[in-house]
């Protein structure tokens, strides 16, 4: 069996009788449309896309950077899909949105068959169940764990060890992105460089506690590596997403001595030899300002003359749209049994902002200097994308770090919030 590297999270698994595609994304010719962007610059083209012609795709989750509709146009849609069981089977619904029309959801305990003897299974990530998953495949009698950009749970990760083994490659994540600490402006640049500095060591951690968990024959650090568009592409000293190199010192550092797996784009490692083809090329978004310069001077689709812009003219008061949506977010909050006081302030680019909270349904115009919580956070966003989120057309998680800047007193981290977000819509 090979795997080889693309970019970001993009595997390929290849099997004298199985091939699987994991996650394809390519932002072609430096185009996106989702303002994220490969990171590094991937160098395929679409005909080498579909050259790739894999049996299966597996799609990890609805992240832009894992679930591209460009990408996946590339492919025949009798391709079948592989994703895991959710309760909410977001990640489903999208690819047949996409009209694939053979997606198939895997059992996490059962695993579904692949080809001749190969099989895989997959399971939700016990964290975030509702969103992200990881898989393990046995294709050639070898196997494969695929976490992506997974966040750590101990327990789901020591029953994984117990069912399979010590896998002979564990694909793990050293980093992971997000808009803390790099778009939080109730921090001060130093603020951000010093928090982004412990993210990148507490991510290499995560990466540690992986092999020390799985206890791997080999591991593979990789994924997170996205950057996003516009003036946010220079941000990147905020962004707390350090080097491989890094991570692998720091898990050797900590005590965990098997070999890593370095692979960089359109490197393949054959887990039967033990061999890694093609040259590997340590990355960092330090190491890559040219391209990060022309990444940020590109139009994102909230811009003028872009496809989701709305002219200032035909702009209107939300307020009511938004006690709509409140009402739906709030029977989610109710479902989730979330209770909380936290208010929320959206800024569109006016001279007063929306406040909602968490407390009540109520929707208000308030001028920023006027604002009178104690707890809060305000998302600062285009008009047009508070559109796109009430209708559905975006889904916040998919959109918020690269469309959004951030504003929150005290500085603690709300998740519910977060999470309800994505179910602010009419």
């Amino acid at each position: 069996m090979k795997v080889t590297y693309f970019v970001n999270a993009m595997l390929y698994f290849e099997g004298a009788q199985t091939t699987v595609l994991c996650d394809p994304w390519v932002t072609f010719d430096r185009s996106s449309s989702s303002g994220l962007y490969n990171f590094p610059e991937c160098g395929l083209t679409r005909d080498d896309v579909r050259s790739l012609a894999p049996d299966y795709i597996y799609i990890t989750h609805t992240h832009a950077d894992h679930f591209d509709p460009e990408t996946l146009s590339l492919f025949d849609r009798s391709t079948p899909i592989l994703v895991a069981w959710y309760e909410n089977n977001f990640t489903e619904r999208n690819m047949r949105n996409l009209g694939f029309t053979d997606i198939r959801v895997v059992d996490p305990v059962a695993g579904i068959p692949l080809n001749g003897d190969d099989h895989c299974w997959l399971e939700a990530n016990a964290i975030y169940p509702d969103v992200d998953s990881l898989g393990v495949f046995r294709i050639d009698g070898q196997t494969v764990l695929n976490a992506n950009d997974n966040p750590f749970d101990e327990a789901q990760c020591a029953s994984l060890h117990e069912r399979f083994g010590s896998v002979d490659l564990a694909c793990v994540p050293f980093a992971f992105q997000g808009p803390y600490p790099a778009f939080y402006d109730n921090l001060s640049d130093a603020e951000k460089l010093a928090v982004a500095a412990e993210k990148a060591e507490r991510n290499y951690a995560i990466l540690h506690r992986f092999c020390e968990t799985l206890a791997p024959k080999r591991y593979f650090p990789f994924a997170a590596g996205a950057v996003y568009g516009g003036a946010k592409a220079l941000d990147y000293p905020f962004y707390g997403v350090g080097t491989a190199e890094d991570a692998v010192a720091y898990a050797r550092e900590h005590g965990f001595r098997q070999d890593p797996v370095m692979m960089s784009a359109h490197n393949s490692f054959d887990l039967t030899s033990g061999i890694c083809e093609g040259t590997y090329v340590p990355e960092s978004h330090a190491g890559a300002h040219d391209y990060l310069e022309a990444v940020a001077k590109l139009p994102g689709m909230f811009d003028e003359g872009q496809a989701f812009w709305i002219a200032p003219e035909h702009r209107v008061d939300l307020t009511p749209v938004l006690e709509r949506a409140r009402q739906r977010q709030h029977e989610w909050q109710v479902r989730r049994g979330i209770e909380s006081d936290w208010a929320f302030y959206l800024d569109v680019g006016d001279e007063r902002l929306y406040r909602l909270s968490l407390a009540d349904v109520s929707v208000s115009r308030v001028r920023e200097a006027d604002i009178a919580d104690e707890r809060f956070e305000i998302f600062r966003m285009p008009y047009p994308l508070l559109v796109g989120l009430l209708t559905r057309h975006f889904n916040f998680s998919n959109v918020k770090t690269q469309n959004m800047r951030f504003y929150r007193r005290p500085n603690e981290f709300q998740a519910d919030l977060h999470i309800l977000m994505s179910f602010l819509q009419v």
